[in-house]
């Protein structure tokens, strides 16, 4: 019986380049419906680990495919401000290695990536959230606080927002919420954690991690405070926290210099006391010498020509002897 020839299974396909794919699209007409109400839409990018980078050229220049230079150029505002980056490295992966990294097509945006890409484009980072509080990442003020606007999809994803009448001919046209005139951070949501949660607490992680930087101060919850109270100004919050560790060492010399004088004076009142205590024992000795009494057979010391015994001797032995 002759065997049929096995089929060999035909190869796959390879899937085209350039396929996009635009994250996950549950919710998305929610999240739609959401901005919508604020006059936005949200302008979908290729989800290729490209896409905080692709979102970011899609705003400046209204072209995702430029997404490369943009990373390029985040990686070189890190390389050349690792003093202020070098730290907060997860992981301990070195330095050189964790640019390396990044400047490799597909990798994903991080912490430190938004912070530099704020800095770098000198633009502020709004970040649309569904059915929560938007993010801010804000290190420019008055004129120079123009806004970038990012959509953040299931804790992976980013994608553009513009404005609905805007053509996306171009950088993305100015948009203005003005609900969000007076916010510089939204307020923490603990639920928000994942491996590339772009945020851990109430500000910009890379703002707090440039002011640790700027400070030396490692109490975080104070770093934060601060930042809460100066609006996000990273200068001036590192160099309030800087007057303050002045103020707190000149506190701690002053309480060393009320503390030797303190001493001192302890180490005084010691002294007066001993040397009271010395008096009192020579003027005991004196009066103990004093009340001596003097020998019977000797002249009394009245001045008369009498012996003691026989003189005022006589009365002190009769006084001695009365009952």
């Amino acid at each position: 019986m002759v065997q049929a020839k096995s089929k060999k299974p035909k190869p796959r396909k390879p899937q085209r380049d350039a396929v996009k794919k635009h994250g996950k699209d549950a919710n998305m007409t929610e999240f739609c419906a959401q901005l919508d109400t604020l006059g936005l839409k949200i302008i979908q990018v290729t989800a290729d680990g490209n896409c905080f980078f692709r979102a970011l050229a899609d705003q400046l220049e209204g072209n995702e495919e430029e997404h490369q230079k943009y990373r390029a150029m985040v990686v070189q505002y890190i390389v050349n401000h690792r003093e202020d980056f070098e730290p907060f490295i997860e992981d301990d992966v070195p330095f050189a290695e964790y640019c390396e990294s990044m400047e490799k097509d597909g990798t994903w945006a991080g912490n430190m990536e938004l912070q530099a890409a704020s800095l770098v484009t000198r633009r502020n980072i709004c970040i649309h959230r569904l059915n929560s509080p938007r993010w801010y990442i804000n290190n420019f003020s008055g004129r120079d606080g123009s806004m970038i606007h990012l959509s953040y999809h299931y804790d992976e994803h980013y994608n553009s927002v513009r404005l609905k009448e805007d053509s996306c001919q171009g950088p993305a046209l100015p948009i203005n919420i003005k609900a969000d005139a007076n916010i510089s951070r939204a307020t923490h949501n603990p639920n928000i954690e994942s491996k590339r949660s772009f945020h851990k607490s109430p500000w910009d992680v890379g703002s707090v991690k440039l002011v640790v930087a700027g400070t030396g101060c490692n109490n975080i919850d104070k770093v934060e405070q601060v930042l809460r109270e100066v609006d996000g100004d990273v200068d001036t919050a590192i160099e309030f926290l800087i007057a303050d560790q002045q103020a707190s060492d000149g506190n701690d010399t002053e309480d060393k210099s009320s503390k030797d004088i303190n001493h001192h004076v302890d180490d005084d009142k010691e002294n007066c006391d001993q040397l009271e205590v010395e008096i009192v024992e020579t003027n005991s000795e004196k009066g103990a010498s004093t009340n001596k009494k003097l020998p019977r057979t000797r002249a009394c010391s009245c001045g008369s020509t009498k012996k003691n015994k026989a003189c005022c001797g006589s009365t002190t032995t009769k006084s001695s002897a009365a009952p």
